[in-house]
């Protein structure tokens, strides 16, 4: 009995120690041993294993639902976009509340309240595992929030450097890549960093570089990744995306072997059917596994699987012709993958481009405008090319057009010297032609045989044949198929601007369109005899028949001369093609407007093709009879254009100063400064707007006659230049005003637009003072991606406005609006006018609507009040006043 008691007594005794224990375990102000083991266990169990298991469940359903697009390197890391990542939210929350948990009541603080970080050895990991379930639900902001904690708070611990990781991870969806790269460089300089965590340092490496498009620093760093990871699918992964970027960087018989590596290891089936067709564009002609690949190519093209990716098949099919030199095989293989086209219009699209490469390098530069067309009908915009593509489309459409200019119009002057009977007799057999045309497309479109580039079994033909009859009238075949494909896709758009974008009111507009069709068709059906004489009317009106007209169809030839030649030289890269555009305009036309450009133009052309008798030849034509011009001076000189860029920017600095000395009232010193532009600057392009300055100055300091007298001077000096209107409008302003003492008029307005009260105190109106356009939009989460604008920006400018030397910064305006800068402009008149080439522009704003950014002109004094206001809404007021 003694014996129960005691062992009774001994269990009641443990009960009531372990009952202290829970206790004193309840406090979180205690650094004792039995608390630190209590909140240790508690910090571990309850939090970082179970919240880890979850975290590992939402992490690899969420791997599941991204999407992968095997047209484009994919992306190192799968955390699939913020749609998707909503069907792992469970999880993810439930990371979030366990983790919360676990930190709010196990972390141990010292008396004052301040947390103990060495005191507790899992608080530090939850933390982490917080910022991760945060990262993965898309909330960057509040995850970075967590990681910056853990890497300012536990110093002690490695899972600083992880949480540094972290950071990098996070600005790199952030698209933040300069505090990207400078946070992963500072975590590769930690020499404690975690060894079983390298491989993941490394592939966010490679996840940078990916995106910053420097393919052999993402080679290196995958490599590195692929050797380390744990895990056979991250394996799998990042040496299939190794593969892509040494196959992009041509280093094609290592992209061989490392997609070999991929299929050995069986990989998922798209990824492993993508491994084989890039392996086979990889194959490298005398190279190893030649029949081994053609064999497994017919093998995958009889597999009833691969029905949707017969354009793939056919599209490697045509890479393995490419490398043996066959160039009709693969034009043949290319256009099979047009036709096999299914469901990925990506594939389609890329299969057209290389239909184009194939064009554009002969060169045929027609036929490639058409396949370019093509390209981009099918390409999604967020493709990594479609910028790219786009520009050059751009570039051979402008061609296309100033050679038709030329064609058409030395046809229709053709047609001029003919007699009214033949030109009658002419136009009759064209419109016999184009009936008979129609009847045939009407035919073909019955039996759905549209005519597609790729779709015509002749298409291969086309890069062996002639483009199109010297006739204005005749069917311009060779550009046909780009529009067709257009058309397709978009339907019968009326020729405008912005055709990409959809709304009710194109919807009711297509449909009015097709209703004026229709009612065409029924009144040529009604009464052929009138449609076709009203059609031979407007024809023969076509035809310059006085003087006059056959002037202006000559000017139209010499300016399609010059323009096609710049775009041969300066966008096409083809200066042969630019040489022989040139000698033909000045063959021509000796005379023509743009002889002097046109012999410069030749001078440094034959000294880049390697022909220095004829660089010679024009530039001494130069010399000695031009030798008075810049031109000549530029020859003269070889540091003609720094001198004039440095001088003309000494000019700016002292322009700018001047007129913040008038906006601080220091009217005497502006009209002495105008005195010295002069003597400093002779000739300069200023003097307009410094005599404008000096005119107001004189406003603010002088007698209304003298004010009026000083206007009246510069609207005689100056009546070729913008700040004529300006000084124009304050003489009629005055003149509203009738009598009184000058200065009456409101020098920081030239217009007698009446100015909102609110607007006066903030912002000036100066038309004549540089000007810059700025683009504001959404930085995170918005419609516009910002490197993307910036790139396509860049694009759009060098195309544009490449003579102008543009620049382009971006700051944020506040803490979620990022603000572009366009700059520098030397008037509003300069401003508006990039202004409206660049507003709702689809080069460079695609499909994004304008209700998802703002434009806006902006002078040079009024730009620093948007920046201090950090809002828009009284500069939009002002800007609607002022400049729309």
């Amino acid at each position: 009995m003694s014996r129960v008691f005691r062992a009774f007594s001994g269990q009641w005794a443990f009960l009531g120690l372990f009952g202290v224990f829970m206790m004193a375990s309840c406090s979180q102000t205690k650094d004792t041993f039995i608390n630190r083991t209590f909140h240790n266990l508690s910090g571990h169990y309850n939090g970082y294993y179970n919240a880890g298991v979850k975290l590992l469940e939402g992490t690899d359903r969420l791997a599941e639902q991204h999407e992968d697009h095997y047209d484009r390197t994919l992306r190192v890391y799968r955390y699939a976009n913020a749609e998707k990542a909503k069907s792992v939210y469970p999880q993810m929350d439930d990371v979030i509340k366990r983790t919360g948990t676990v930190i709010s009541r196990h972390t141990i603080y010292d008396k004052n309240g301040n947390e103990k970080p060495n005191s507790e050895h899992w608080i530090d990991d939850n933390w982490l595992l917080y910022g991760k379930a945060l990262f993965f639900k898309h909330e960057y902001f509040a995850a970075m929030e967590a990681f910056n904690y853990v890497e300012v708070t536990y110093k002690k611990e490695t899972t600083r450097h992880l949480a540094s990781l972290w950071i990098a991870k996070t600005y790199l969806e952030l698209t933040q890549l300069n505090e990207a790269e400078n946070k992963l460089d500072y975590v590769r300089n930690q020499s404690d960093f975690p060894k079983k965590n390298r491989w993941e340092l490394e592939a966010t490496f490679a996840d940078y570089y990916v995106q910053v498009r420097n393919n052999s620093k993402a080679i290196e760093h995958l490599t590195r990744a692929a050797e380390l990871a744990p895990r056979r699918d991250d394996r799998i992964r990042f040496l299939f995306i190794l593969g892509q970027l040494q196959q992009a960087e041509e280093k094609f018989s290592l992209a061989f072997d490392t997609y070999s590596r991929v299929i050995k290891m069986n990989p998922p089936y798209e990824m492993g059917f993508n491994a084989r067709i890039n392996r086979a564009r990889c194959y490298e002609a005398g190279g190893k596994g030649s029949d081994e690949v053609r064999n497994e190519l017919a093998k995958l093209q009889k597999d009833p699987k691969n029905k949707d990716f017969l354009d793939q098949i056919y599209y490697a099919l045509a890479g393995l012709e490419k490398k043996s030199g066959n160039e009709p095989g693969e034009i043949e293989y290319l256009n099979k993958s047009v036709q096999a086209s299914t469901t990925n219009k990506n594939q389609k699209a890329l299969s057209y481009l290389e239909l184009a490469k194939i064009a554009f390098v002969k060169p045929d530069y027609r036929l490639a405008k058409g396949y370019y067309d093509s390209t981009i009908a099918n390409l999604s915009n967020d493709h990594p090319d479609y910028t790219e593509v786009l520009q050059r489309r751009n570039s051979l459409t402008r061609l296309v057009r100033y050679l038709n200019i030329i064609q058409n119009e030395d046809s229709l002057q053709s047609l001029a010297q003919m007699t009214p009977e033949q030109r009658a007799k002419m136009v009759e057999d064209q419109i016999r032609k184009e009936e008979e045309e129609k009847a045939r497309q009407k035919e073909e479109e019955q039996s759905n045989q549209i005519f597609q580039p790729g779709n015509n079994p002749q298409q291969a033909n086309q890069f062996n044949k002639e483009g199109g009859s010297n006739w204005y009238f005749y069917n311009q075949q060779a550009t046909a198929f780009g529009f067709n494909e257009f058309t397709r896709r978009w339907g019968n758009r009326k020729l405008e601007d912005n055709w990409r974008r959809s709304s009710r009111e194109q919807v009711f507009q297509a449909t009015e369109e097709k209703e004026d069709t229709l009612v065409t068709e029924a009144k040529e059906i009604a009464d052929p005899k009138a449609a076709a004489e009203a059609k031979k009317k407007a024809m023969l009106d076509a035809i310059p028949a006085t003087p006059e007209a056959i002037e202006k169809s000559t000017n139209k030839i010499i300016d399609a001369y010059y323009n096609a030649a710049m775009i041969y030289r300066e966008q096409l890269k083809d200066n042969s093609s630019a040489a022989e555009m040139f000698e033909e305009l000045l063959r021509r036309f000796p005379e023509n407007k743009f002889k002097l450009q046109s012999m410069y133009q030749l001078y440094r052309l034959y000294a880049q093709l390697g022909n220095p008798t004829k660089s010679e030849y024009y530039k001494n034509i130069i010399l000695n009879q031009y030798g008075d011009t810049e031109y000549a001076e530029i020859i003269r000189n070889p540091n003609y254009g720094q001198d004039m860029a440095t001088r003309k920017s000494q000019l700016e600095l002292f322009y700018e100063e001047t007129y913040r000395k008038y906006l601080n009232g220091e009217y005497t010193a502006v009209i002495q400064r105008r005195s010295q532009a002069e003597t400093m600057f002779p000739q300069n392009a200023f003097m307009p707007k410094f005599d404008l300055l000096k005119a107001m100055s004189i406003g603010k300091t002088q007698t209304r006659n003298n004010f009026e007298a000083s206007l009246q001077d510069v609207v005689r000096t100056w009546a070729d230049d913008p700040v004529r209107e300006a000084a124009q409008d304050m003489l009629d302003y005055l003149q509203q005003q009738g009598g009184g003492a000058a200065p009456a008029v409101d020098t920081a307005r030239s217009t007698p637009v009446e100015q909102p009260a609110a607007t006066a105190r903030n912002y000036s109106y100066f038309p004549d003072t540089t000007h810059y356009v700025i683009v504001v939009f959404q930085a995170i989460g918005g419609a516009l991606d910002a490197n993307r604008f910036k790139t396509k920006l860049s694009n759009f400018n060098t195309a544009n406005f490449g003579s102008k030397g543009l620049q382009t910064q971006d700051l944020m305006l506040d803490h979620r609006m990022k603000l572009v800068v366009i700059k520098n402009f030397a008037n509003k008149a300069e401003a508006m006018a990039y202004f409206s080439a660049l507003y709702d522009n689809d080069e460079v704003y695609g499909v994004v609507d304008v209700s998802g950014y703002q434009q806006y002109a902006v002078s040079i004094n009024n730009f620093p009040e948007i920046i201090r206001q950090k809002k828009l809404d009284e500069y939009e007021d002002f800007f609607r006043s002022f400049y729309r």
